[in-house]
């Protein structure tokens, strides 16, 4: 074989494919084992924003949790104590040639965003369905077999993907999130336990969210959006005040993905619409049990109730865009539920 397979031992965990890679590497450096979507959550959640956009297609944009790679990176990053570095090519061979010298020199790398439209190892949306936002790790690559070696996080086994094919799928981007053909370096430097890592990002989150620098985040954008959420159905048009709903939705997702009642799909839905609660809910709820913490325990069953009421409210939002009934008056004091749970648990997690 002409290059190189860096032997890493890989641990699958759906839905968090941009930190899946990274956490594959904490484990190997501190022998740790993390709760589902551990780095996803602490990085996440919590990062609440409304923001009027008038002259976006978008009117207005809501977002319970912060899902942008970058921006993620950046808050977690300095916490768990890795560096990182995102490099850009207009080129594809400019960027596989990187990506082989760093795995070359023993580091695996992070390739993303891609397509997973080219991605023959997912059989129901390989040439079926474009999703432009997800991410892998890069471990080795063959140039006589003309390939590279991943790790993916929704399979166990070490993946194959063709020099062609990864192309294809490196040739691709979604506004604020990547451009073509990006790749991002990684070394970790840590020796910090995942208890310390939770307990002083869940810190920090919790005084961004409580205190907010302005505004359109945190909890004050929390309750500016509540306080406008029944008005926008009489100052938008419905095309948009719909727009918003729709978005709305798909963001509460495990991934940003339509509940298949949008679709036009007659079968239940395979994606959990719990706006980030569920897997936070999860997180506490592990490391409360491990490490004795019955707060986090009590927290953990808040934000299990809060991944409910989202759930609630998707539903009313699906109701009423399938024009099945519209009770989205509901909604508003739904989501002053769903604040109330999130405020009382960031003043008792900070």
């Amino acid at each position: 074989m002409k290059g190189k397979l860096i032997t890493l031992q890989h641990h699958a965990d759906d839905y968090e494919c941009m930190w899946n890679g990274i956490e594959d590497l904490y484990i190997r450096d501190t022998g740790q084992t993390l709760p589902p979507n551990f780095f996803f959550s602490l990085a996440s959640f919590g990062a609440f924003c409304y923001m009027k956009t008038p002259k976006s297609e978008l009117k207005r944009m809501l977002a319970l949790g912060d899902g942008r790679t970058k921006q993620m990176y950046k808050f977690l990053a300095p916490i768990v104590g890795f560096e990182y570095r995102h490099y850009e090519y207009k080129l594809f061979q400019q960027a596989i040639t990187k990506a082989k010298k760093e795995v070359f020199a023993g580091y695996p790398v992070v390739l993303g965003a891609l397509d997973m439209y080219h991605l023959p190892y997912y059989p129901k949306l390989y040439h079926m369905v474009h999703i432009p936002f997800h991410y892998n790790l890069m471990v080795g690559y063959d140039d006589d077999a003309q390939c590279i070696y991943v790790y993916d996080c929704g399979h166990s086994d070490l993946q194959t993907l063709s020099y062609d094919e990864l192309s294809y799928a490196w040739d691709c981007s979604y506004p604020g999130l990547s451009k073509p053909y990006t790749l991002c370096t990684i070394r970790m430097n840590t020796t910090k336990d995942k208890y310390q890592i939770a307990k002083e990002a869940l810190a920090k989150r919790s005084e961004m969210f409580l205190n907010p620098p302005v505004s359109f985040i945190g909890r004050k954008g929390f309750e500016k959006f509540i306080h406008e959420l029944p008005k926008l159905k009489y100052e938008l048009d419905k095309e948009d005040y719909d727009k918003l709903l729709t978005n709305m939705v798909m963001f509460f997702g495990e991934v940003p993905t339509l509940p298949n009642a949008l679709l036009g799909i007659n079968e239940p839905d395979k994606v959990k619409y719990g706006g980030g609660f569920d897997k936070m809910s999860r997180v506490l709820y592990d490391l409360g049990l491990e490490y004795d913490n019955k707060s986090w325990l009590d927290i953990s069953e808040r934000f299990k109730e809060g991944a409910d009421i989202i759930s609630q409210i998707t539903n009313s939002i699906v109701s009423y865009l399938t024009g099945k009934c519209d009770d989205t008056e509901k909604v508003p004091a739904l989501f002053k539920r769903v604040k109330e749970i999130m405020t009382n648990g960031f003043e008792h997690l900070r």
